[in-house]
């Protein structure tokens, strides 16, 4: 079994669009969260972090964390975008 996880926080929006900076942390939280070895066991070269990612970047790192993927591996594709409000 394998374990992956793809964690993406979008902050930054086009003009117009007020930043959402809640959203980075929470995955760089999320990471210690799952590389922690008594809560989430991941190891830390299994956990993609990407940060204000451009489209492209991100649609390659979803379709790279699922490519090949076993029925009995453990995939998680965490999106966050926190409004602070």
């Amino acid at each position: 079994m394998v374990k992956r996880a793809l964690l993406v926080g979008v902050s930054d929006y086009e003009p117009g669009l007020e930043a959402l900076p809640a959203a980075v942390h929470d995955v760089i939280a999320m990471q210690q969260v799952l590389t922690h070895p008594e809560i989430g066991g991941f190891e830390l070269d299994d956990v993609v972090l990407l940060q204000n990612p451009e489209r492209q970047q991100m649609e390659d790192a979803i379709y790279h964390l699922f490519a090949n993927c076993q029925r009995s591996d453990l995939l998680l594709l965490y999106f966050s975008v926190i409004d602070e409000t």
